[in-house]
């Protein structure tokens, strides 16, 4: 029943369709959803001008009436907006920043400068299928932590083909675990 907002930090939104399902994601997922100021706009292939997509994360951020930022898509152009981000205001009043691709500069940017832990996961204009929904159901309203491994083959397979991880060196390890997009 809670209100997410949603930012356009990186890459600007080509379709008007896409605000619609992003806002019919958040209520289907049981939420309200609140657009930022500049969701819309543009500036050559970025949603805006640095200052604008900044100001978008500042003001959710600062927004006691939202509850958690889903980023509208990747692509590029988030690290531009790291200096104009207000630490200080993000730490003061920490929520779920929820993205992936470019968002890893933000998510990155947000534990090293606040501490604040944030989740490379789909963007609002991701395609939710029954796995993402479950997902977030179990992390952020079930608030289960999460194991993550190999899934089963296929019923028409003789070995399983698709998210296969493999082990490069076996062993143990710990320590903290910072992930996204390894290209940026």
């Amino acid at each position: 029943g809670g209100t997410i907002g949603i930012a356009s930090p990186s890459a600007a939104t080509t379709h008007q369709k896409d605000i619609i399902l992003a806002e019919q994601v958040i209520t289907a997922l049981g939420y309200r959803a609140k657009l930022g100021n500049n969701v819309m706009q543009r500036r050559g292939h970025l949603a805006g001008t640095d200052e604008q997509r900044a100001d978008d994360l500042n003001t959710l951020f600062a927004d006691s009436e939202v509850d958690a930022i889903f980023c509208m898509r990747g692509g590029s152009g988030a690290a531009r907006i790291l200096p104009l981000l207000d630490y200080d205001t993000i730490k003061a009043n920490p929520k779920p920043l929820l993205g992936y691709s470019d968002i890893t500069a933000i998510h990155n940017a947000l534990l090293s400068q606040t501490g604040l832990i944030s989740f490379h996961g789909p963007n609002a204009s991701s395609d939710w299928n029954a796995f993402h929904v479950d997902q977030f159901q179990r992390v952020f309203e079930q608030r289960q932590q999460m194991e993550y491994k190999n899934l089963g083959k296929q019923e028409d397979e003789l070995v399983n083909r698709n998210y296969l991880s493999q082990t490069i060196t076996s062993g143990k390890a710990s320590g903290r675990l910072v992930g996204g997009n390894l290209t940026v």
